[in-house]
């Protein structure tokens, strides 16, 4: 968190606290005319930051209105990751934080006063951070349910207690079973979590366009690859890609789409020199998020790293190999049929977490770098094998 962020939470937190009885004196009032759930006005604060994250957020807005389809659901979003859901139908409102009308020192203060004035009936902090509580003291809103995790840090102690619904979440446990278990307040039974990310038309017309001008046709083996990671700590050695992207291409005559943010441009560029065979290749690096899921639906697989394109081809149902690294692969990457955890040896234990804070910088590394090119390809041909028979 950079100072100037720091700094606002620090004031407003203070504020909050000051303010606090007055909160919880409109929450008790609110709470003698709150809806039921089934028409109820809910705030759902998500990891916000984070992709993939968000997208594993997905199963609870499909549960609220699967079980509510009446109540009115805000989710509150960063805008460097809105695009993800802001085509989702589960969502009535989508609340960018970092919007001009909320930036700056004052724009924070704006921003909790306008959740206050949404008058929300329950509040659901998926996360662990304090920033949910401070939202939902804000918002007044007279259930306030949150994820509390041990250790706590300072920030968590002094704000926990302004959520009286609060879930543990254990360490190395399926986070996204943990999130159906926070509907429990709203009488919603614990259910298989099922993401979701939805095509737009503009993003299918695109889509169909690049692959006319790439001379991609359906019948065509295609594989994509994401060679970065959010955190870099994670990534596999572009030479490794390329030598992967090799082997596909020479052994089963594939088709590679590198796909990626305009940011990452140059990893691909760093891979593409090292490849020996560039014939079948082509970039996509100009996909915004909304657009992206037009893109990887047509994909034969994907593979990558554990990042967020990772959680899109899972909620697509394109199968995917995902290089694990020091992930702990327990706790959030997909694993079913149709998509495949590669995990380090037995002797180096997982040691980067949605949640708990991470291993070493040389552990992590150690984690990816213990992945060889062949193990991946191995895998890609098996599960080519086992769905396509190819």
């Amino acid at each position: 968190m950079l100072f100037g962020e720091r700094l606002r939470f620090a004031f407003y937190a203070a504020l909050g606290m000051l303010l606090s009885p007055a909160l919880f004196f409109v929450g008790m009032l609110r709470r003698n005319t709150t809806h039921s759930p089934s028409d109820a006005r809910i705030l759902v604060i998500p990891i916000m930051t984070r992709v993939g994250d968000l997208v594993c957020a997905t199963p609870v807005f499909r549960a609220l209105k699967m079980r509510y389809p009446h109540c009115r659901l805000s989710v509150l979003v960063a805008k460097n990751v809105a695009g993800i859901v802001r085509h989702n139908p589960r969502i009535d409102e989508i609340i960018v934080m970092n919007n001009p009308p909320f930036k700056g020192f004052w724009g924070r203060g704006r921003f909790f006063l306008f959740l206050y004035r949404q008058r929300f009936d329950y509040s659901i902090a998926l996360a662990n951070n304090p920033f949910g509580s401070l939202a939902a003291l804000w918002s007044a809103a007279p259930v306030r349910i949150k994820t509390v995790h041990k250790p706590r840090t300072v920030a968590e102690v002094l704000s926990d207690w302004l959520n009286n619904v609060r879930l543990e979440y254990p360490d190395g446990t399926f986070l996204q079973a943990h999130y159906m278990s926070l509907l429990s307040p709203l009488g919603i039974a614990a259910g298989e979590p099922v993401k979701e990310v939805f095509t737009t038309e503009a993003g299918e017309y695109k889509a169909e366009e690049f692959f006319r001008a790439e001379g991609i046709g359906a019948s065509d083996l295609l594989v994509g690859i994401s060679v970065s990671a959010g955190n870099a700590v994670k990534e596999w050695p572009a030479e490794r890609f390329a030598a992967l992207a090799d082997m596909l291409i020479s052994e089963k005559n594939a088709k590679i789409i590198f796909i990626d943010a305009p940011s990452n441009e140059r990893k691909i560029e760093k891979t593409l020199s090292a490849m020996k065979n560039k014939k079948n290749i082509s970039i996509a690096t100009n996909f915004i998020l909304e657009e992206l899921p037009s893109l990887m639906k047509q994909l034969t697989m994907f593979i990558a790293v554990d990042t967020g394109a990772i959680y899109v081809a899972h909620a697509l149902g394109v199968p995917l190999v995902d290089i694990i690294g020091p992930v702990e692969p327990n706790e959030q990457p997909p694993k079913d049929e149709r998509s495949v955890q590669i995990l380090p040896p037995p002797r180096i234990r997982p040691s980067s977490f949605v949640i708990a804070r991470p291993g070493a910088f040389s552990a992590r590394r150690d984690a990816v770098l213990s992945i060889s090119v062949s193990v991946v390809y191995d895998v890609a041909a098996q599960l080519l094998s086992k769905i396509y028979g190819k």
